[in-house]
């Protein structure tokens, strides 16, 4: 009777201890698919438009104050900690679409790590209740990221492809969550291994599987994807504006080689003046839209890969011309002053943006704008080139003899420099002399 019993027993506990396993695994599913569902309302539902500033400031060079000595003072003595400053995410505006599936992602893991060090009655077998439910939660914030980078670039593709915007938010989110994903697995790993040390008696396998949790804890893997793709989102966008550039300044440069031959100002000129007003116009636009969403460094990079194009759609035609005369040096000196100076403003520089009223103020404005030259020259590599062209259209062959020692020129080559000297002065002992010293070069 008692056999029978027993087997009576178990008859009826076997089906119900499979039942209580099903049920716990499909409370963790359940964890699951609430919280994919969580992050997947977030990115639909979510105006992509809001953003909010992170990150810290980190200046360029040429923005940290000068010492006694007027050498900008270095960096790592602005920084106790120069680590924390080399390895700073560089501040700039993120969708609150990215930081709520950061939030999120962050949240999950926590329950993760608070559920691992949370004692829970063991079944018959002595296995934990919800021994699976931390590393469900794991995988889930990883696929919370992989959600993001499947719906955002395809539910905005059409926003991020046309509008400037819109392309370096996305930019800035990838980067956000590369940086983030640099750092999460470093962070929960010692979470894991902390609760794990913590553990006086640890259940038979538990230890074990939170130690195991503990090294594979990782998002590593997920960086270069990211930034893959806030590479792909910006530098379509730069191709596209470069675009717009090129339209805008080309068909009016059509015969601007040609015109500089002319001795009185020609329509041609007219249309290269048009052509600087509409793209350095256009470059305000894009700097009003970039200013307040990217970070320092990366908006002058795209700030000076665009100014480039500009001087070397404007430089061309006078390196190509055969004969320039003096009323046209005139005319190239004043217009790469004026691009070269347009072009330095499109630069970030602290600035009060109030008009000067005093010599104190006129003096700081001064500075600003030296500034921006400045950080301008470290950017686009054709500007110091752009304005020794501007330069050398109000010299004379002693003065340009003068600037080569001087260093003015040091952008330019020699043969460059030496097709401009024969195309702008006639025929003398002079420009010979100074020909020969090019050609020795």
């Amino acid at each position: 009777k008692k056999a029978e019993t027993g087997q009576s027993t178990m008859n009826i506990i076997s089906p119900l201890s499979q039942l209580a396993h099903s049920l716990r695994q499909a409370y963790v599913e359940d964890q699951r698919s609430h919280i994919l569902n969580r992050g997947r309302s977030i990115l639909l539902n979510t105006d992509y438009h809001n953003t909010v500033r992170v990150g810290t400031f980190v200046p360029d060079d040429g923005d940290c104050p000068a010492d006694s000595s007027g050498k900008s003072t270095p960096l790592a003595s602005l920084d106790a900690d120069r680590m924390t400053t080399l390895f700073a995410f560089h501040q700039c505006s993120v969708s609150t679409t990215v930081q709520q599936i950061i939030d999120l992602c962050r949240d999950t893991l926590d329950v993760a790590a608070s559920t691992s060090s949370s004692p829970s009655p063991a079944n018959d077998a002595g296995e934990d209740n919800l021994d699976s439910l931390p590393p469900m939660l794991y995988r889930t914030s990883r696929e919370l990221l992989d959600l993001f980078r499947a719906i955002v670039p395809t539910l905005h593709a059409s926003e991020v492809g046309s509008i400037p915007r819109t392309a370096a938010v996305l930019h800035n989110d990838c980067v956000y969550l590369a940086h983030e994903s640099s750092l999460l697995g470093a962070e929960y790993k010692s979470k894991f291994r902390s609760f794990e040390s913590s553990m006086e008696s640890p259940p038979e396998g538990k230890g074990n599987k939170a130690k195991l949790l503990g090294e594979v804890c990782t998002f590593v893997d997920m960086v270069p994807p990211f930034r893959d793709l806030a590479t792909k989102s910006m530098g379509f966008m730069i191709e596209l504006q470069k675009g717009q550039l090129y339209e805008l300044i080309s068909p009016r440069l059509a015969n601007f080689q040609q015109a500089l031959a002319s001795n009185e100002s020609v329509s041609e000129w007219d249309d290269a003046e048009t052509a600087l007003r509409a793209a350095l116009y256009h470059l305000r636009h894009l700097s009003q839209a970039w200013t307040p969403v990217l970070s320092r460094n990366v908006y002058h990079m795209s700030m000076g890969n665009l100014v480039d194009l500009v001087f070397t759609l404007f430089l061309d035609p006078v390196w190509k011309a055969e004969d320039i005369t003096e009323t046209a040096s005139r005319f190239i000196h004043t217009l790469f002053l004026d691009m070269a100076r347009g072009a330095a403003e499109m630069f970030l520089a602290d600035s009060g943006g109030a008009a000067p009223a005093n010599h104190q103020e006129l003096s700081s404005t001064e500075n600003t704008m030296q500034h921006r030259f400045q950080v301008a020259k470290k950017f686009a590599t054709l500007f110091e080139k752009s304005q020794a062209m501007g330069q050398f259209m109000a010299m004379r062959l002693s003065e340009i003899h003068r600037g080569l020692e001087e260093g003015v020129f040091r952008s330019v080559t020699a043969r460059e420099l030496s097709h401009l000297i024969s195309a702008a002065f006639d025929d003398s002992e002079k420009r010979t002399a100074l020909l020969n010293v090019l050609a020795s070069k």
